[in-house]
């Protein structure tokens, strides 16, 4: 009798993230299009990627990525771990407060629903006192808070132990007047040693990209591959996707991948079954923050032929170019002509807000955008010569056509600035 009462208490051995995704995740039929039993061996690249998450050495993993590499999953599995192997509070920030609640009903909630290990961990959303919302799930031992980076309210006064923040080159420069959305939430882990923060984005502009900051901080890790021909370890690039040209120019369906080493073409499978191979190699040192980068050419899910058929139509238009290289590749894109020195620009910069503002302020103006779920301001101060200073923006939500966003318009318009 007393051994099994011990058993009861006995610490649960500590699990890989890897390891406890491959026991107990199921993948929901709203947002996979492979439902059933999760297995890292589909996509061999997160293996170490998730296992960063669960590494006592590493604080913060930094993912820089292209589009269909699998991150939402990731993401998923982590919360799963941490409510089920490590329980603990959780902040999941996505851009924007719509975004999160879209996540918490269209990712979350299936995957609690279908995975057994975490479908008990809650109580039911129809109990008055279940602590489960839409942007709030009590568990024992825990709780996840969901919020947009857009909403300051979400940011302050909640003690958290880990962060999953996704997307956050779309991320708002300041929350409300509160300021950086990321800082915010890291300065809720402050009481915890065991702090861990994970932070991934497809790119952006380069040197405004705050993913390609964050990674560059980072030991920089790079993925790399065997060549099935010659055996050959490369990290796979872009500039080594081959096609023939046809009467118009391209052939994209006779895309395949040049070995940089032997020169031997690669079908697609032959890409899939070296990327099963391959592993991880940190290219800078660490220092507490492990950084990956992965683009679409290591998606399982993605073929060649797709690829280059994207970019053949993309590269004659910069607008479509750019998103091709952010979503695709997962790199930046830096805009042609006259460029400005990122580190000039910041010198520019300047301090202010609430009532500390420039003495050169002598009036202000308001603008607002009137959308059908939001009013959004800006508030714009004013000096001599047409100088000016933005002095604050702010999205209210609500709908336009009743009282109650009007009067939070209100409010805000009738506060002193100085």
């Amino acid at each position: 009798m007393t051994a099994k009462v011990l058993a009861r208490f006995k610490a649960s051995p500590r699990l890989k993230l890897s390891d406890w995704a491959d026991q107990y995740r199921q993948l929901s039929r709203e947002g996979s299009a492979e439902p059933g039993r999760w297995r890292t061996a589909r996509a061999e690249y997160q293996r170490g990627i998730m296992d960063a998450i669960t590494d006592p050495a590493i604080e913060r993993v930094v993912v820089m990525k292209g589009a269909q590499v699998g991150w939402t999953e990731i993401i998923n599995n982590a919360l799963g771990y941490f409510v089920d192997h490590d329980p603990s509070p959780v902040l999941t920030v996505q851009p924007t407060v719509e975004m999160a609640e879209a996540w918490s009903k269209e990712r979350l909630a299936p995957m609690i629903r279908d995975t057994t290990a975490l479908r008990d961990r809650f109580k039911d959303p129809r109990s008055r006192d279940s602590g489960n919302t839409l942007r709030h799930k009590e568990f024992e031992g825990g709780y996840i808070a969901i919020i947009g980076a857009n909403a300051p309210s979400g940011l302050a006064s909640r003690p958290i132990r880990v962060v999953l923040a996704d997307e956050i080159d779309r991320y708002p420069m300041s929350a409300g007047t509160e300021g950086d959305p990321l800082k915010l939430a890291e300065k809720r882990q402050a009481t915890f040693w065991n702090r861990k923060t994970l932070l991934g984005s497809t790119p952006t502009i380069k040197s405004v990209s705050v993913i390609e900051r964050e990674y560059g901080q980072s030991d920089m890790r790079r993925y790399f591959v065997p060549c099935p021909h010659c055996n050959e370890d490369q990290r796979l690039s872009w500039a080594q996707v081959k096609w023939d040209q046809d009467a118009k120019g391209h052939a994209p369906a006779t895309a395949a991948y040049q070995c940089e080493h032997c020169g031997t073409l690669w079908t697609d499978v032959e890409r899939w079954d070296a990327i099963a191979k391959g592993e991880w190699r940190a290219t800078s040192d660490f220092a507490g923050t492990a950084g990956f980068h992965v683009s679409q050419l290591y998606s399982p899910w993605v073929k060649l032929e797709r690829m280059v058929r994207e970019f053949v139509e993309a590269k004659g238009n910069p607008s479509l170019l750019q998103v091709w290289i952010n979503t695709v590749l997962g790199e930046t894109w830096e805009e042609q002509g006259e460029a400005v020195e990122a580190a000039g620009l910041r010198g520019n910069c300047e301090q202010y807000g609430g009532a500390d503002l420039p003495e050169g302020v002598h009036f202000a103006t308001a603008g607002i955008d009137v959308q059908g779920d939001r009013l959004e301001v800006e508030i714009v101060g004013w000096g001599a010569g047409d100088e000016s200073w933005g002095i604050r923006y702010e999205v209210l939500y609500g709908d336009p056509a009743q009282e109650a966003v009007w009067k939070e318009l209100d409010e805000l318009l009738l506060e002193k600035f100085w």
